[in-house]
């Protein structure tokens, strides 16, 4: 008699253990979904008893889930490179339909330019990022303009115009590009090659000339006396046979800009992604470095959803993989500085 009543209790105690644990981490997660609506000013936020609300929270409660999976394939156990960004209370289809569908990978690859000569690995240096040079500008926000094609091309651009003048990188329009490449299709999609073929014919202006509104509009047809950068060559190239060579362009051309596959930074908070990244080429980026001095060495990547994603708008992903397919559209240029027309 007094075993059973024990064991009873013992049951009850744990029933009402595991309640008050449960209980404990639904307010948790009410607690981490309110404060990330206020932090993003969420208009849903006015009614928490709406649809809305309701709706937001379950697709927040599921990205939370979704990024502890992710996160526990990582050897240690306190590493979160998965976890609540602004991104949060947004669907997978959502995400992909916002930021992912309008990338149009390259066809028609053409080969290296011609005159860069390829090194040993080991006598790579350690270690390159471009923006310890000044040669690569601010993180932008392309908004919910599906322009990444455009960010991507005029970011590079930029860079070298830096590197082959010695100078500071240069601010030029991404916007002329989102309403006057006719080979693309705006803030609904592009591709690479498209934005580089556009601008190896017309140049670029700078950016006060023709600022970035993130929306397409009419093409508006400048003075051609304004000053313009040119290019001299813009090649796009595979090196999934050889991924040491996106090393070598990094360390001795430049900057470059590259299609990724990037469905999993729907849930990216920072730190270097080892896993989890796939080869369906759908946004594009422009990569500034890498680094092989730690234990997982990784390439530098500047995104363009504005400073509040992943490290102040920059993402790390593991070199040697081809991870997120980031070898198979590779784009490298040169500027013509004979040609160009500077303020």
């Amino acid at each position: 008699m007094y075993l059973s009543y024990t064991y009873t209790s013992i049951i009850f105690l744990l029933l009402t253990l595991s309640e008050s644990i449960l209980a404990d981490e639904k307010f948790q997660l009410y607690k981490a979904f309110y404060e990330f609506a206020v932090q993003h000013n969420r208009p849903y936020l006015k009614n928490s008893n709406s649809s809305e609300f309701l709706f937001r929270f379950n697709v927040f409660k599921e990205n939370v889930a979704k990024s502890q999976s992710l996160n526990e394939d990582f050897p240690n156990d306190s590493t979160q490179v998965y976890g609540i960004n602004k991104f949060a209370d947004l669907s997978p289809e959502e995400f992909k339909a916002k930021y992912l569908s309008t990338y149009k990978p390259t066809k028609g690859l053409r080969k290296n330019l011609s005159d860069l000569k390829f090194v040993k690995f080991q006598d790579l240096p350690t270690k390159k990022d471009w923006r310890d040079s000044g040669v690569v500008n601010p993180v932008m926000d392309q908004g919910s303009c599906g322009a990444c094609w455009a960010f991507s091309v005029v970011e590079t651009v930029e860079s070298m115009y830096g590197i082959q003048k010695n100078a500071s990188a240069p601010s030029l329009s991404v916007q002329e590009l989102i309403d006057c490449d006719k080979n693309n299709s705006g803030c609904e999609g592009g591709s690479i090659k498209g934005a580089c073929d556009w601008s190896l014919e017309n140049g670029l202006v700078w950016s006060d000339q023709y600022p970035l509104t993130d929306k397409t509009g009419s093409c508006r047809n400048l003075s051609s006396s304004l000053p313009r950068v040119h290019l001299k060559a813009c090649e796009n190239n595979q090196y999934t046979s050889d991924e040491n060579q996106l090393l070598q362009l990094l360390a001795f051309h430049g900057p470059i800009a590259v299609a990724i596959d990037a469905t999993t930074w729907h849930n990216y908070i920072g730190g270097i992604i080892q896993f989890h990244c796939y080869n369906n080429l759908n946004h594009a980026v422009q990569i500034v470095g890498y680094n092989l001095e730690g234990d997982v060495p990784y390439y530098i990547i500047r995104n363009s959803w504005g400073t509040n994603f992943g490290d102040q708008g920059y993402i790390y992903v593991k070199y040697g993989k081809n991870l997120c397919g980031l070898t198979y559209d590779v784009t490298i240029l040169d500027v013509d500085l004979k040609r160009n027309k500077f303020p």
